[in-house]
């Protein structure tokens, strides 16, 4: 039986999104295989699968810690999985089976062989639809407490993941869950592809030796490299440039690594983590992001949904950030009544960045009282369904409605959006602070010192007067 999609498409397949054609997908179970980078799908029909490395397998898996004919996986209600007396033998629920009776599994159920996860995944009676991995791989909460058994499954496989949603809804939160519950010892490393120069960026990754080039005084350990062992995560991956990639494809590939200005590769231990607003395939399309290094990133997707798609978790994570938001000796603020239904009223385009940033500001603004609708800077003229006219969100990547505000463009200094939420003393500060960013041409260093603070206060007092930074 051939897997309906597979983590190794060759050069010309399609995005492996583990779909069906409607139509003709039966209703039953479904097995998902993962790992040592391999994220596979097979239909659980009427007659068993075999799993092994040999020949006619139903499974097959050409990997030592395999026998040839490993185990035998049953359909059925409940589906049951056996081990055909296998050298290394067949984990379900942390017990070791070498042969013996069937056991039965449930629908979310899991076995191990190897390094390798099998979970059964099924639909219910009277759903025709196919089994769209890119519903089953949504992930609502992206904590470690809130992603489903399934992610908890490939986070413990080495498959590549690729995270997909808008900005600010948790990418970054969920690589470092898929880190937390994978079982590597090194470190979880970060790095943002959009916040460094080309010649920054390929240092970074790869690192170089001594007298590579000018200012190379020292060798340098590549973030690659030092991360051997644990989780690498490429935020804004998108963003790289075309030289980049192509060195970045034989790191993800071969698991290896040339510094700059050296000719001996070192071998790496890591697991790829990536992450990005854009739409790759589209990218890959018009030319701006290389195929084969998509395909290798994306062993499979983790979507995201907007803040809009998941209003049940507002409430949660607003009072998350309001405990967090007060001071530790402080009692924690209250909300009024009313708070809840605007919050989740609203669209936000900046998903959970922006309530972050909304409650923490309104904290500011109730100066230790309760929180009110007014202090939430965004509830004062303007409609609950549309971003208020002095946000200026990042554009919309996914799931775009005709309600949803497009980017603005960058403001000067010097555009008013409603100021309801300021008493007099802070529209006074707002003003000075407007009129030095004027008089320095947008410099926020130099405004800062022109005001006599610290260049991170300006940049506090932006946030909090929603004044739009300006673009130098």
């Amino acid at each position: 039986m051939a897997p309906i999609s597979t983590g190794r498409p060759g050069a010309d397949e399609p995005t492996p999104i583990l779909t069906t054609d409607d139509a003709a997908a039966p209703i039953g179970d479904r097995l998902l295989v993962a790992g040592e980078g391999l994220f596979s799908t097979y239909e659980l029909g009427e007659r068993a699968l075999v799993i092994g490395r040999g020949e006619g397998c139903d499974v097959r898996i050409d990997h030592r810690a395999l026998s040839r004919k490993h185990a035998v996986l049953r359909a059925g209600r409940p589906a049951t999985v056996q081990d055909l007396g296998s050298t290394n033998g067949t984990r379900v629920a942390g017990a070791l089976h070498k042969g013996g009776a069937p056991i039965a599994l449930a629908a979310a159920d899991s076995f191990h062989i190897g390094p390798f996860s099998f979970v059964l995944v099924a639909r219910t009676r009277g759903d025709e639809r196919s089994l769209s991995g890119r519903d089953v791989l949504r992930v609502l909460d992206p904590t470690p407490t809130g992603v489903p058994g399934l992610v908890r499954e490939l986070a413990a496989s080495n498959v590549s993941v690729l995270i997909l949603g808008e900005t600010g809804v948790g990418k970054e939160v969920l690589a470092e869950t898929l880190h937390t519950l994978s079982a590597r010892t090194g470190a979880f490393t970060r790095l943002n592809c959009a916040a460094l120069s080309e010649s920054l960026l390929e240092s970074e990754l790869f690192g170089h030796e001594k007298g590579a080039f000018t200012g190379a005084a020292t060798r340098k350990v590549g973030l690659l490299e030092a991360a051997d062992g644990g989780t690498v995560f490429l935020d804004e991956v998108g963003e790289l440039p075309p030289s980049i990639q192509a060195k970045l494809l034989r790191a993800v590939e071969h698991r290896e690594v040339l510094r700059i200005g050296s000719t001996r590769p070192v071998q790496i231990d890591v697991r790829f983590v990536s992450a990005t607003n854009r739409d790759l395939p589209a990218e890959v399309a018009r030319g701006a992001f290389r195929r084969d290094l998509f395909f290798r990133l994306d062993g499979v997707s983790l979507v995201i949904p907007p803040l809009r798609e998941r209003r049940g978790m507002i409430g949660n994570l607003a009072m998350g950030f309001l405990a967090r938001a007060g001071k530790p000796a402080s009692p924690p603020a209250r909300l009024a009544v009313d708070v809840l239904a605007a919050l989740e009223a609203y669209r936000w385009p900046g998903n959970v960045r922006e309530l972050k940033a909304v409650v923490e500001r309104a904290v500011l603004l109730a100066r230790g009282g309760e929180l009110a609708v007014k202090h939430l800077a965004f509830a004062r003229n303007t409609e609950a369904t549309d971003p208020p006219p002095a946000v200026v969100p990042a554009p919309p990547v996914a799931a775009a409605t005709p309600a949803s505000a497009p980017a603005a463009p960058s403001a000067p200094p010097s555009a008013e959006p409603a100021l309801d939420f300021l008493d007099e003393a802070q529209r006074a500060d707002r003003a000075a602070v407007v009129a030095a960013l004027e008089e320095c041409a947008g410099n926020q260093t130099r405004a800062a010192a022109k005001l006599g603070i610290a260049r991170t206060t300006l940049v506090t007092k932006l946030r909090l007067y929603r004044i739009p930074r300006p673009r130098t």
